[in-house]
């Protein structure tokens, strides 16, 4: 039966956070379709196939606030003292004392109780021919920041419990950064280190390595791609933001002759010393670009052998020890990890059709069915395998994060949190009912990327977040604020509103869907506390002022690229006492074109080589608007007399970038009021190709460029002390 009643429709819609139409970054207007709101109300749970489902999916809106006696879940400020609690009450629970009980995280115990009068109603309705009304009450003064559990229990009996999240005002600061000081850091793409003792990707140790060359030159951060685990089975899916879990690492990083069990073990030893085994390792760290394929090929026999090893060990019961706590404590989000894992080679064996979680038989489907369970207990090596790998990954991450902390950085490791999971991921075969699995998570149409994005990626369900009392996110903060000092959300927007694309539309067909924003910002401000942990909000795009304000009061660092930062009223770009205090302020990012690429336009002649315009006339807009882009640069650079106005013509055009200017321009990002600045470790090498081309997937080798230089030859080839004292004295001017 047709959809008539389109009023009802809509209403349906903004019930459930469904944007009935946005303003994209030029300020046109978008709607979506009626088939785009009926996808998106199918994906949450709401049937609409009629005027009556739409009105039976209102009622059931409408009546779910009023089904509980408290949510599952309250999130408070500790400035929110004493704080509110609205209760669903019945005739029967009214008029009567209700007793509650509130369990701090710590063990101890508050209790008192409330008398409540009809009389004091806030808002009543009936369901289901039952009279349920609101009131509005308050815990005693309360401030201890923490998860906390409140008890209620009513006059008839019924007991009801939630769980109480009083967050600090604002997200973490460390002590160093007070009274206005500045820092400076490297952004490095791990897997992109070339180095004459990795095997072809960049690893830990290459980390190690790096932290002992930079932190003696003033360096206080280093930054770092998502770490996220990717498909051990599909090597193939390089891409960082498209991971198979958020909460787990990647092993390919893994320094495979740094695990203890290489030391111990003579047949790992022998079979890396092989000649062949050691040309074959030559080869790949030769290639301009990662042969993942090859890669995780020889580490993953390699880690075989010494897991075979691991499992024979007896002389060193403290490991085995340690490892069986891992295992405990990483719980069934960890088992349920390596199980897919384990599944996966298991389905690629074989048939390497089956790629994907959802052509699995159907049984399999299920991480609860009987059927995995009875496959799970007969292979418990290949499942226990996978947890290895984990642990060695986290112990071998949490070395180079004291390695930052022995060598006095101010902060040390930042890490990368992507914005979502890959559709077919293990996060969402074990957390199937938290996504949203067949619609996609993009952007609509920008400057950049004109027909809009769909990267994806299964939003979670705004619903599913509250009912689980928010348990994903807290899981994903905490694993990725471990072991580092700081932690970059990549588009921090999805916090409040994320943008759905339905399947089989194209991405300028989809629409927002919004969020518990203050919920999740303040979870967000009790781990970052938690775990002594700084965040930065990567909030390019369009950003409504409101979000940028509640970023900032929150003390959340803004994500600042120096060819955005323009009053756009003057065509200028902002002096950098305009920087504010709470940013990240840098040159770029790996969606975007390095120094070098940007200032020859290189980026350009892809996407023309790539047929990524429109029309010749948007080309030819475009490469007006990137020599506009340079004029107003130089014009910058010239006001803080960082080029010589007599000389500056040498920079102009696309032939005008050298190593002076790219010089230049970062120290007039060192002296902006952005609390840090970060240098791309590409910008630092002035290398021409960038990490990621938006918009492209095997046009173009995404995340498979490495870089130019050896990290041993850095000394030789780059002029470090005397770039790091230039960018030291602008930031402590």
């Amino acid at each position: 039966m047709p959809i008539t009643n389109h009023e009802r429709l809509d209403a349906l819609c903004a019930a459930c956070g469904i944007a009935l139409d946005y303003h994209d970054i030029r300020g046109q207007r978008h709607e979506p379709s009626l088939d785009v709101k009926m996808s998106l109300l199918a994906a949450l749970q709401m049937p609409v196939n009629s005027d009556d489902d739409i009105e039976r999916s209102l009622r059931e809106m409408e009546s779910r606030k009023w089904r509980q006696i408290v949510p599952p879940v309250v999130v408070c400020r500790q400035s929110d003292s004493p704080i509110g609690l609205s209760l669903i009450l019945n005739e029967r629970q009214a008029d009567s004392m209700l007793d509650w009980e509130l369990y701090q995280e710590s063990g101890q115990r508050h209790h008192g109780s409330w008398t409540i009068n009809s009389q004091d109603v806030v808002d009543e309705t009936t369901v289901d021919g039952t009279r349920l009304m609101r009131f509005d009450l308050t815990l005693p003064e309360f401030d201890k920041p923490g998860y906390h559990r409140l008890n209620i229990r009513t006059a008839d009996g019924t007991e009801t419990h939630s769980t109480l999240v009083v967050a600090p005002d604002t997200c973490y600061q460390p002590p160093e950064l007070g009274d206005g000081k500045k820092i400076w850091g490297v952004g490095v793409q791990l897997f992109s280190l070339r180095s004459r003792r990795n095997w072809g990707i960049g690893d830990f140790t290459d980390l190690h390595s790096l932290i002992e060359m930079l932190a003696p030159l003033g360096v206080d951060v280093l930054g770092l791609n998502p770490l996220h685990a990717l498909f051990s089975q599909l090597p193939e899916k390089a891409s960082p933001y498209s991971p198979s879990s958020r909460d787990f690492l990647n092993p390919v990083y893994l320094d495979i002759e740094a695990i203890d069990e290489f030391r111990q073990d003579n047949e790992a030893r022998q079979r890396v010393a092989n000649e062949k085994f050691q040309a074959d390792l030559q080869a790949l760290r030769e290639l301009e670009l990662i042969d993942y394929g090859k890669v995780w090929d020889v580490k993953l026999n390699v880690l075989a052998l010494l897991y075979r090893a691991f499992k024979k060990q007896v002389q060193d019961p403290e490991r085995i020890k340690a490892f069986h706590q891992f295992r405990h404590e990483g719980g069934v989000d960890l088992y349920r990890f390596a199980l897919f894992e384990a599944l996966q080679a298991f389905f690629l064996e074989q048939d390497a059709a089956i790629d994907r979680w959802q052509k699995w038989p159907e049984t399999y489907k299920d991480p609860d069915s009987e059927t995995v369970t009875a496959w799970a207990s007969e292979h418990g090596d290949e499942i226990e395998f996978h947890q290895y790998l984990q642990w060695n990954a986290e112990q071998q991450l949490a070395a180079v994060h004291q390695k930052c902390k022995a060598q006095g950085m101010c902060v040390g490791i930042y890490r990368d949190l992507a914005v979502g999971i890959e559709k077919s991921s293990a996060q969402s075969w074990a957390h199937q009912s938290v996504h949203a699995l067949n619609m996609g998570t993009g952007a609509p149409p920008d400057d950049f990327n004109l027909n809009g994005q769909n990267w994806a990626l299964p939003p979670p369900q705004p619903q599913a977040l509250r009912d689980e009392a928010y348990r994903s996110f807290i899981h994903t903060l905490r694993a990725n604020m471990g072991h580092a000092a700081a932690l970059r959300i990549d588009h921090i927007m999805g916090l409040t509103r994320l943008f759905w694309v339905p399947p089989e539309c194209s991405p300028d067909e989809g629409t927002y869907v919004s969020y518990p924003f203050a919920d999740l910002l303040g979870i967000l401000a009790l781990e970052s506390l938690r775990n002594r942990c700084l965040v930065i909000g990567e909030d390019l795009g369009t950003v409504p002022d409101d979000v940028r304000h509640a970023l900032e009061i929150n003390k959340i660092l803004s994500y600042r690229v120096l060819c955005f930062e323009k009053d756009w009223h003057h065509g200028t770009i902002k002096p950098p006492a305009d920087f504010p205090r709470y940013s990240l302020c840098t040159s770029g990012s790996h969606d975007l074109p390095t120094l070098q690429g940007f200032w020859r336009g290189s980026d350009l002649d892809l996407r023309e080589q790539l047929d990524l315009y429109p029309s010749d006339d948007f080309r030819n807009q475009q490469r007006h608007i990137r020599q506009q882009d340079r004029d107003q640069i130089l014009a910058a650079l010239r006001r803080e007399n960082l080029v010589a106005s007599e000389a500056d013509s040498q920079y102009h055009g696309a032939e005008g970038f050298c190593a002076e200017l790219a010089e230049s321009v970062q120290r007039y990002l060192a002296r902006s009021q952005s609390m840090l600045l970060m240098v791309q470790l590409e910008d630092l090498l002035c290398e021409a190709n960038q990490v990621n081309v938006p918009g492209t997937i095997d046009e173009y080798p995404n995340w498979r460029r490495k870089l130019s230089v050896n990290l041993e030859d850095w000394p030789h080839q780059l002029d470090l002390e005397s770039f790091a004292h230039a960018i030291n004295t602008e930031r402590n001017a």
